[in-house]
């Protein structure tokens, strides 16, 4: 059973850096983003987390999520890449998985 985030030790959580999250009908609704959703990814990126939504979603996708959304990067295709935004660059960066 997986617990509950109000079960989870402080020193456990003290030590969390970031998080990894499912987008398709977990962090949507019906493939929609309910506002606190979106909401709760600015306060975690505010809060100094990183943050990277993982998708089974295509290339196209996820460069307007890296681009657009408050992650650190993301993982599309299952896995077959991950993006990140440099924002000191002002470019995409990518990784393609062989």
């Amino acid at each position: 059973m997986i617990p509950y985030i109000n079960t989870i030790h402080a020193d456990i959580v003290k030590n969390i850096i970031g998080i990894f999250f499912d987008l398709d009908d977990t962090f949507t609704i019906a493939g929609k983003i309910p506002s606190i959703a979106f909401q709760a990814l600015w306060d975690l990126k505010n809060s100094g987390l990183m943050v990277v939504p993982i998708t089974g979603r295509p290339a196209g996708w996820c460069d307007h999520i890296a681009r657009m959304w408050p992650v650190d990067g993301i993982v599309g295709e299952n896995g077959a890449f991950y993006f990140w935004f440099d924002e000191e660059e002002h470019k995409l960066k990518k990784r393609f998985m062989d």
